[in-house]
């Protein structure tokens, strides 16, 4: 038989296993950045929001200017970087590429001359150019040229409208919708686009391990078809013009989420 002491210990280890037992599992959170100021991150937001959500993990996203949040990723201050162009760590080492591609952009080239037509990037340069600082693929398209730096997308296209640049170069819906928000006229969007980036998922090496499983949900949602669903979905709320919900949508992920009926894995 066991002695007193004995007994007590047991049941006192019994008690604590037993409220163990009992207590909800917490889900694990992980904080993920992006850059500010932008709606071309929010589709890709709500995809790796469902992505994680299907590993059993919740994500924190916060937002900062787009060099800052690249630094913070890339330094392990948080789990990784929403979306990013691809090649991107050959300068940032830190950071591990998720494929496949979960989102894209378009670079377009939006002026206010009507005499102007698509251009390429070589084309920009005898022109003044506005570009947002810390966009990897504007600054990249546009090095050694007369270029102003804005900090966000609706200043930049503020510079434009009062012709302090020739030229603002800017994703083709950040575009549209700063136009469309802030009630701007007599800027046309050149057509074709520039270029098209591919945009992909970005983790710390420190959160290597997750890679192959995040690799492995973005593939399904690519064959199922529901990358692009959700993309039409996202940008639909964002240029709906008779939305009065539409601003609330850019920071209420369940006003975005709306709607998304067809990710059956939910």
């Amino acid at each position: 038989m066991l002695n007193p002491a004995t007994r007590t210990r047991h049941t006192i280890f019994l008690v604590i296993f037993m409220i163990l037992a009992a207590a909800p599992v917490r889900s694990e959170t992980l904080t993920l950045v992006t850059a500010a100021n932008t709606v071309d991150t929010l589709t890709s937001e709500v995809i790796v929001r469902e992505a994680y959500k299907r590993l059993g993990i919740d994500v924190e996203i916060k937002k900062f200017p787009g060099e800052r949040a690249l630094k913070m990723a890339n330094d392990g201050k948080v789990a990784g970087d929403v979306q990013r162009i691809d090649k991107l760590s050959a300068k940032y080492p830190n950071l591990v590429q998720i494929k496949p591609a979960i989102n894209y952009i378009e670079a377009s080239a939006f002026a206010s001359d009507p005499s102007l037509s698509a251009l390429t990037w070589a084309e920009l340069k005898p022109y003044r150019i506005g570009i947002i600082r810390g966009i990897k693929f504007a600054e990249g398209g546009t090095q050694g040229m007369d270029r102003y730096l804005a900090s966000d997308y609706a200043g930049l296209f503020k510079m434009l409208h009062k012709k302090r640049v020739d030229v603002a170069v800017s994703p083709s819906l950040n575009g549209r919708y700063q136009m469309q928000t802030l009630g701007i006229n007599g800027i046309s969007e050149l057509r074709p686009a520039i270029a098209r980036f591919d945009l992909f998922h970005y983790v710390h090496v420190k959160n290597a391990a997750l890679a192959p499983k995040l690799s492995a949900v973005f593939t399904d949602m690519q064959q199922a078809g529901q990358l692009n669903a959700i993309r039409d979905h996202v940008i639909g709320k964002l240029l709906e013009p008779a939305s009065k919900a539409k601003d609330k949508c850019l920071h209420d992920y369940a006003c975005l989420e709306r709607g998304l009926t067809f990710l059956t894995a939910r």
